[in-house]
This record gives C-alpha cells, structure tokens and sequence, in this order.
C-alpha cells in the first residue's frame, strides 16, 4: 500500500480525468491530544460525465509532524507527497458506494488514535481523506480520484501567539450611467443563503479580541441605495423582502464596524495600480479619500484607512506611492515579498524612497492545498498557524511569528449553522486573540529584502482614469463658484472612486464608456453657467455703466464676481465685487467703467471666483465715449464767433452801401 500511494499520480481512466469536489465539512478534535479519536467527515460531489462505483473513503496523514511553516509551503508546492499514507484498518474505511454524475454523497472516516499510528511530536500533522474508485471500464487505480486536506496541530501549552482573522467587505459590483450593473446579484448575495449574508454571520461569530473587519465604503453606500430603490436600472424594481435584506445586512455590518476593530479600504477599492505616481494621481486619489471621508461619516464608522492592491499589483514604486503620511498600511500577497520570513510576523515595516510603509502580509497555509475552503479548513488553518507560531516563539526570543487569517471576500462559508466551529480556533492555551490595531501598534519587524520589481496585474485602463480626472478638474473649477460645494464634491468624489476601481479591470470598453460620459457630464455644467454683456456700449461722458448678464444653469447656486480688462494697457478696471446667483437663475449687474482719455476701447468681462481664479469664456464688447475734446470745443468756438462776425461785418457793410446809393441818385419824387 505504502508503494502504490508513493507511486506517480495518473489518471484514473485514459479517457477521463475524474472531476470530483472534495469537502471536509468537519474534524474532531480541533487539536490533537494522546489518545483521540479523529474523525473526519465531508461530502463529495461527481462534477463529472462517468460514474464511480465501490467509492472508498480513507483517512491520511504523516507519521511526523511538520514544525515549520516552510516545511509545509514546501510539500504543497512539491505535490502529493506531503500527504503521508492511508489508514487502511478496516473500521477506518468509508464505504460510499456508487456516485453517479451529478450525486453527491457523504462521508465520515474515524480512526482511533492507536490506529492514527503517530510519533505524538509536537508540530502540525497535514490530515485529509482520499477516494478510490473502480470506473466504467472497470479499471481501479491505486491513486485517488478525490482528495482534500486540512491542518492537526498538536502542541502543549507553552508560548502564547497572537492570532487574529481578518474578515473584508468588498463591494462586488458597480455602477454604469443607468444604475448598478448586478443588483439583484448583489441582492441573492444578502439575504438568507447568500454569500456576504454567510460571511457577515460568521465574522458575527467570532470573538471580538481577535476580529478585523476590512469594511468597503462603496458596498454600505449600495446597500444603503437597494434598500431605497435608488440607483437602478430603469428594468429592474426590488419587492420588500428584497429591499429588507439590503437594509438588514447594511444595518448588522455597520453594527459589527462599530463593535470590533475595523479598518476602511479606499472607496469602492480603488486601483491604485491605475493612477498611483501618476500626473493625475493625485486629483484621483483626493477623490477617493474625500468620497471615503464620507461615507464613514454617513454611517457613524471610523478606522484606519488600508490600502488593497491586488495580487500581482504590487513593486516598490507602488508602495512609495500610496504611502501618504505613512499611518496607511499596504495588504499585500506573500509573492509580493520574496524574502519574507514567518518569524517577522504578518504586520511589519519596509523602506521606500518615499519613507517607511506599513505592510500586513497575507499568507496562507491552506494556498494550494486540494479541496473545497470550509469554516472547518479556515479553523485548522488559524489553529495550524497558531502552533507553528508558537513553536518559533519558543525557539526564538526575538521572533514575531503569529497567526493573522485573511479571509477571501468572495469565499462562501457554506450554511450558517457550520460558523460556530470558527470560535473553537481562540479556545486553545497557545492562542492569544489579537486584531490588527493591536499589532500595529507594537514592536514590528522591518523587512529589508527585495518587493516585486514588476506587476503582472493589468490594471484599470489609462483612457478610463483621464477621463475620471478630467471630470474631477472641472468640478474643482464648479465648486470653486458654489456657495455650498459640499453636495458637488461628495457626490462627484464617490462617482470618480466608483469608476477607477478593480471592479473595471475585466470591462475595459464599457469602463472608458461611463468614464467619458461622466467627464461630459462635468463639462456641460460649466458651460451651463456664462456671462454675457452688450455688443457695443456707448458711454455719454468718460464714465459710465452698462449691464452685465451671469447665467446659472446649475442645480447650486453660485457666489460670482466679474473681472475686467480692457485692449488698452493705460486703462485699470477694478473687479465687480461676488453676488451670488441661485440656481437656474439670470441676474444684470451693473458695471460702472471710465475710459478717461480714451474715445474708444475693447473689454472683456469674466467669470470670477472666490478664490481669485478666473472662470468660463469671457464677453467681449466695444466702449465708446461721446465726450469732444476741449480742443474741439475751442475750435468750434472759434469758428462760430468769426462765423458770427463775418455775417456781422457782411451785414454792417451791406447797410452803409445801401445808404451811400440812395445819397447819391437823383430825386424821382413826382411833381
């Protein structure tokens, strides 16, 4: 038997590779003492086209016990061969019979503890069941056609480890122009049954001293928008019960945010792979943090704010990028961090040019292992930690090794009544439940190996976040006139942090889509608000006023000054003091100018705002003075007094002419 389980893993038929679901659904005892009965048990579904018949279940374990957990990382990445050997009593056997396509049957394998045949050494024994079946051509193979392993550790009470599971909440959908793309997904997701209304209950479930909650923002905020109706695509409408389930599940998170420690990812779990370092990476990531902001006000929580790349998204550069003021710690994947060693511990500390950033590692001995996660699988995963911790803690005064669990947001726990065995994992002396606030404000290690130089993740597209920017900057310039840009900025904010999350990496046409339109959108309100003046103003004298039109076609109303300026470099406009117009509203203002000597002259009048910043397209319009120079006036005096003088002269003459003739003619009286 020890021959054929050491022998090559092959196929079960040539023509078929056996597709079973392996599930261990329960293990007993959670830790291992002399003289236990363990006992296994689970199910197996036939996700195949063949059946099986005569399916046998058998327990396996090591002899020895790993103590490292670099012996274990090892043996999975090696294969099957970290396994160890069936148990082969005959009362140890599970006779399951046939499993058709489609079936599903149970199994239960228990094996006393002189049968286990064991050292006892202290350590972490790799347990599992395997299946052998005979297939439809009757062949049967010594090789299993369905496995699935799990972690018994076995160790006395002795140094304490800190230990913790760390439960994230992560918005899993998002939204287009039209409303969110999966409500009703997102609905089935939290009611009874559903995958985060399971994950919610089994975080309720665990002791506060060794919980974290990683709570998304952007996923209160959707619950918040199903459990009235808002947001939606115009096809799809919410009965009560559906509409309950979100205001349940939004009411039992916010309440577990505030009884545990809860860190906060960025809005809608930004990537930050996107726009970090970039030109406009700063604009977005105040978006994110603003839209955040929010949110945690809205709902009466606070924490510390966390930053999630995804893996394979992370380098060096990255991480001096989101650094900020150093307080934000970076969740990273064990890849990311080459050289890292167990006994630095999960929470630690690493250089970048930018300063030190705060990083907890997320690294786990169930990666890779056969068969389906379960509450049982995590349980013995945080209990093998647990051990293996403790026993490096024993071994070294100076090491910081401990147990931090983080849980896959979209992991499915399974049937509620199966998140009670989770609690089991603080029971034991070597555990010492912590949460993440408190190892991070402990002594921490620095690690000074090498970060991934390279990503391999394909972040948000480079097209989708311009647009997001260019949408940001114009809504800095419209609130800049807003005599209350609170609601502008919020609103905004969360639609900017919306669009560059990872949720948009697998929907690159349709994310630059809803990018663009919402970069539109920002435009068009402000050209929604102009300023207007007349064609040509005439003024009677060098001074004079004119009127000055502003449009408001916001849904806000503006505080607005005018600034002008003119062609002629001589003359010097003092700006129209700020009135505020409300929204949809045209209000005149009366600009007073003097053109001193000037006959004539080009101005502009524009937008102001409170900052001193300029605002939109200017009106143009010409200035015309009526006034005549004093020359002219001298002149035209002049000419009307010789005017005056000439016809006087012309006249006095005439009348001496006149005389002089009438002396001089012969008297024509008659006789």
């Amino acid at each position: 038997m020890a021959l054929a389980v050491a022998g090559p893993a092959q196929a079960a038929t040539e023509a078929q590779e056996p597709r079973l679901h392996v599930t261990i659904s329960g293990l007993s005892p959670a830790v291992l003492t002399d003289g236990d009965t363990v006992t296994l048990s689970g199910t197996v579904t036939n996700r195949g086209e063949q059946e099986w018949t005569s399916v046998q279940a058998y327990l396996v374990a090591p002899r020895t016990p790993f103590t490292t957990r670099q012996q274990i990382t090892a043996a999975v990445e090696s294969g099957t061969s970290y396994t160890g050997e069936r148990r082969v009593d005959l009362e140890s056997i599970d006779e399951l019979g046939t499993l058709a396509p489609g079936a599903t049957l149970a199994f239960r394998v228990r094996v006393p503890f002189d049968v286990l045949d064991i050292t006892g050494a202290e350590g972490v024994y790799p347990v599992g069941v395997q299946l052998l079946g005979t297939a439809e051509d009757g062949s049967r193979s010594g090789t299993a056609i369905g496995r699935a392993t799990t972690f018994l550790p076995s160790v006395d009470a002795g140094t304490t480890t800190p230990t913790g599971l760390v439960v994230p909440f992560v918005m899993p959908d998002r939204r287009t122009t039209s409303g969110y793309v999966a409500p009703l997904d997102l609905v089935e997701r939290v009611s009874d049954g559903g995958q985060l209304r399971r994950l919610l209950d089994l975080a309720r479930s665990v002791p506060e001293a060794g919980l974290t909650v990683v709570v998304d923002p952007a996923l209160l905020v959707a619950l918040d928008d199903l459990a009235n109706g808002r947001r939606l695509p115009e096809d799809v409408t919410l009965t009560d019960p559906q509409r309950a389930a979100a205001a349940q599940a939004r009411d039992d998170l916010v309440e577990l945010g505030r009884s545990v420690t809860c860190w906060v990812l960025g809005y809608a779990r930004p990537d930050v792979l996107a726009f970090a370092g970039a030109d406009d990476g700063e604009i977005v990531s105040g978006a994110v943090d603003r839209a955040t902001i929010t949110a945690l006000d809205r709902f009466g929580l606070s924490g510390r704010t966390v930053t999630w790349p995804t893996a394979g998204g992370v380098t060096e550069s990255l991480l001096a990028a989101v650094r900020g003021d150093g307080e934000r710690p970076v969740m990273v994947q064990r890849s990311a961090l080459p050289d890292w060693e167990p006994r630095l511990g999960s929470v630690l500390l690493t250089d970048t040019t930018a300063g030190p950033v705060p990083l907890l590692v997320a690294s786990g001995l169930d990666e890779g292992l056969p068969g389906a996660r379960t509450v049982t699988t995590v349980r013995q995963r945080l209990l093998a930690e647990s051990a293996l911790s403790s026993l490096e803690r024993s071994a070294s005064a100076t090491s910081r090794a401990d147990a931090v669990a983080v849980i896959d947001p979209t992991w499915d726990p399974g049937p509620t009544t199966a998140t009670a065995d989770l609690a089991a994992a603080f029971d034991p002396d070597f555990v010492r439940p912590v949460d993440l606030e408190t190892l991070m404000t402990s002594p921490r290690s620095g690690y000074r190996g090498d970060v991934a130089g390279q990503t391999r993740a394909t972040p948000v597209d480079p097209a989708q976040v311009r647009s997001v920017a260019q949408a940001l900057e114009a809504t800095s310039s419209l609130a800049a006139l807003l005599v209350d840009d609170t609601r502008l900025l919020q609103t905004r904010s969360a639609r900017a942090a919306e669009l560059v999350s990872v949720t948009w990496r697998d929907h690159a046409d349709q994310g630059v889509a809803t990018a663009r339109a919402f970069a539109r959108s920002a435009r068009s309100d402000l050209t929604s608000i102009s300023v207007e003046g007349p064609p040509a103003v005439t003024l009677s004298s060098t001074e004079g006023s004119f009127p000055i039109t502003v449009t408001n076609g916001t849904d806000d109303a503006i505080e607005v000054g005018l600034r002008l300026s003119s062609t002629n470099p001589r003359l010097s406009l003092p700006d129209v003091d700020p009135v505020t117009v409300e929204a949809g509203e045209r209000r005149t203002l009366t600009v007073n100018v003097d053109v001193g000597e000037q006959s004539s002259s080009t101005f502009s009048a524009v937008l102001l705002a409170g900052d001193g910043a300029t605002f939109g397209e200017p009106a143009v319009f010409n200035v015309r003075s009526s006034r005549v120079g004093a020359a002219v006036w001298v002149a035209m005096g002049a000419a009307t007094v010789f005017v005056v003088l000439a016809l006087l002269r012309r006249f006095t003459t005439g009348r001496r002419q006149v005389r002089g003739a009438d002396l001089d003619a012969p008297d024509r009286r008659p006789t």
